[in-house]
């Protein structure tokens, strides 16, 4: 019959070890428990759909393997081995959009449940231009790899080679996803990329009005003389607008939980125009 395996975490990276551990490693997924996990998030959805064509219970059941791909498991609390991102030192949490905002070296792994070492892994080198979205799924086939290199060493309890560092806690906040208009240009659009996808874009100002900005170019490394920061640079399909050093270009916003809009357009609409200073 196969060993049973019980998987935590009805994360987005599910929809992708769990058919792999069906086909590839003959094994049976018993359950399939989403925690924490809020069950309206989109990446559940498919998740409870797989679990219910292959018959797998949603919730806790016996099994002979416990594998957590919670992000936000924290390291010590030893249910199962752990899909877990590897954050470079000096990194805020371990979520991969931080890739995309600090930079440095990052990873993915099958780690230990104690999160002292590890039976495969893999480096996860940001594709250039990548937004968080992009790099969500590639850090998912990345993880995916690891696992299939770690899995015969794990069931066979091979001891797994120790972590040069310890794995640390903690998420991305939505709070972190507001623009500052006075950081330089590209620390804004890199924040913007880093905010896609799931997180819904990054956060600004517009009179009362949040936005969320679904992409972000740098088009100047020099803020034009006489534009403050956050300044209406140019409006035309898209906007550009000055910041603390240099211009960025946003084509695509979203006026709260609204539909996508052209940037300039809906600018436009509220009536601003090259000059206005956002907050």
């Amino acid at each position: 019959m196969g060993l049973r395996v019980q998987i935590l975490g009805a994360t987005r990276l599910a929809r992708v070890v769990v058919p792999y551990l069906l086909e590839r490693r003959a094994v049976r997924v018993v359950g399939l428990d989403p925690g924490e996990e809020d069950e309206s998030l989109p990446w559940f959805a498919p998740v409870r759909g797989l679990a219910r064509a292959n018959g797998i219970a949603i919730g806790r059941v016996p099994a002979d393997i416990v594998l957590d791909l919670d992000p936000d498991a924290r390291p010590t609390r030893g249910e199962g081995p752990m899909l877990r991102v590897l954050a470079p030192p000096g990194a805020r949490s371990p979520d991969v959009n931080r890739a995309l905002l600090e930079g440095g070296a990052w990873g993915v792994a099958l780690v230990t449940p104690d999160g002292g070492g590890s039976w495969a892994r893999r480096s996860l080198d940001v594709p250039e231009g990548a937004d968080a979205e992009a790099l969500l799924d590639y850090a998912t086939t990345r993880a995916v790899e690891a696992l299939d290199e770690g899995w015969e060493a794990l069931v066979a309890g091979a001891p797994a080679v120790p972590l040069e560092r310890p794995l640390i806690a903690g998420r991305f906040r939505p709070q972190e996803a507001y623009v500052l208009w006075a950081h330089p240009a590209a620390r804004i659009a890199a924040r913007v990329r880093g905010c896609a996808g799931p997180w819904g874009g990054a956060r600004a100002q517009v009179g009362d009005n949040a936005v969320y900005l679904l992409d972000a170019r740098v088009v100047s490394d020099v803020t034009p003389e006489g534009f403050d920061a956050g300044t209406i640079v140019r409006l035309d399909d898209g906007v550009e607008l000055a910041t603390g050093r240099g211009v960025v270009r946003i084509e695509r916003l979203r006026p709260g939980w609204r539909p996508p809009r052209a940037a300039g357009a809906y600018l436009r609409e509220v009536g601003l125009s090259e000059g206005y200073q956002l907050l």
